[in-house]
């Protein structure tokens, strides 16, 4: 890793992206590409009073089950 700047790096091997993930809304489960969601959730506020809440616990939801996955995946390699 090298350093370019006080807040820049430039890894000697390129980060990969193994796996991906993805949480979406009633809307989004209705449209064509539906099949390839991880999840769908009935309610869009996922339980929660905010939209803002609901959208924290998608993103956190949505991390960990990426970071699963790509354990998995390492696992398997």
């Amino acid at each position: 890793m090298e350093r370019l700047g006080t807040q820049t790096i430039k890894f000697t091997t390129p980060p990969s992206i193994l796996e991906c993930a993805s949480i979406v809304g009633p809307k989004e489960a209705e449209g064509p590409l539906a099949r390839y969601f991880d999840q769908t959730l009935d309610d869009e506020f996922w339980g929660e009073k905010t939209w803002e809440k609901a959208e924290s616990k998608i993103i956190k939801e949505t991390v960990n089950m990426v970071i699963r996955k790509a354990r998995y995946f390492c696992k398997q390699h």
